[in-house]
């Protein structure tokens, strides 16, 4: 059998993929995800549906079974007033991700005005601050939302945050964002830590219109912490991946070098908003936790792919042996 050299290349890149997920199914190890599956039964991880308006079902004091390790340290805690619901819509979805369980963390637009919404879920011990080194990632599914027939420039503050010490403002580590208060209008890293703050542009040109018109607006987050005891702390950002394969550069890096960035509460996706009614506000979904960029970068299965070879190397054969007759 004659292999051309298009046909060639494929297996090759179908090759390359294949060992790249086993060898990194062989090494990872997930720590947790939460597809924000919704029903009657928190031991399996499932949320009650909620509803912002009559205050029934709010993630503020729910606590599902979030596994397969103990991640997390206790149930959801509430922002004040700025209340969220999960709710039963299709999970975000991103291409070549496996597809997602359950529904979605997203506000509602109240009021005929608002979406306003902030909680946190306590992790287990924390992350960084002292500790011995580590290197951890996580990943998520994001959508964040559009303006829709509101003013385009009133988009408000968007984005997941992570916090030390308690939920909110005064307690913010990691933030990826958007924020029209403070006039930065594109998607960004912010770290901050007891000896410093910085922020940094994710790839170029993010804005709130420019991340809605791709992939119907949902977006796929890997982000690396590294955590040192004598070097410097820093924070990754990989924006819309296209393996599961950690890329060789990141699309936004923060360095802590005095090592003090510790994180103790993971959030969801927070929304303030207040431009009117015809906004459409951002979701997040498909979180994990996990040891290395691989586990939390979940493609087609190892058998999949390997099916995939099987087949293209089937059409092949196919088509020369039509060659062979038309000879």
């Amino acid at each position: 059998m004659v292999i051309d050299n298009a046909t060639r290349t494929v297996f090759r890149a179908a090759a390359i993929a294949l060992s790249a997920t086993l060898a990194g199914a062989a090494h990872a190890a997930l720590l947790a995800y939460d597809p924000f599956a919704y029903g009657s039964d928190p031991s399996a991880g499932e949320y009650a549906l909620g509803d912002e308006d009559s205050g029934i079902g709010l993630i503020g004091g729910q606590n599902p079974v979030i596994g397969p390790t103990s991640f997390y340290a206790g149930p959801w805690i509430q922002s004040a007033g700025d209340t969220q619901v999960v709710k039963a819509l299709p999970s975000l979805s991103y291409p070549a991700l496996q597809a997602g369980v359950g529904g979605i963390q997203q506000e509602t637009v109240q009021f005929g005005c608002c979406t306003f919404g902030r909680s946190g879920r306590e992790i287990d011990g924390g992350l960084g601050g002292g500790r011995s080194p580590r290197t951890i990632y996580q990943s998520f599914v994001i959508d964040f939302g559009s303006q829709g027939t509101d003013a385009p420039d009133d988009f408000g503050f968007r984005g997941h945050e992570l916090w030390n010490g308690g939920v909110g403002d005064s307690f913010i580590a990691v933030q990826l964002f958007m924020n029209h208060f403070a006039g930065i209008s594109t998607l960004s890293l912010k770290v901050e830590t007891a000896s410093s703050s910085s922020i940094e542009t994710v790839a170029e040109g993010l804005d709130l219109a420019t991340l809605a018109a791709s992939n119907n607006g949902m977006h796929l987050v890997v982000m690396k912490y590294e955590f040192a005891a004598d070097a410097a702390d820093v924070v990754s950002v990989y924006f819309d991946p296209a393996t599961g394969i950690e890329p060789a550069l990141a699309d936004a890096q923060i360095s802590v070098a005095a090592s003090d960035l510790f994180i103790t509460h993971q959030g969801a996706f927070t929304n303030f908003t207040f431009s009117g009614s015809g906004h459409v506000p951002g979701a997040i979904d498909e979180i994990r936790w996990g040891d290395t960029y691989a586990d939390v970068t979940p493609v087609p299965e190892p058998a999949t792919l390997a099916l995939f070879v099987m087949g293209l190397l089937a059409l092949q054969r196919g088509a020369a042996r039509r060659r062979a007759r038309a000879a």
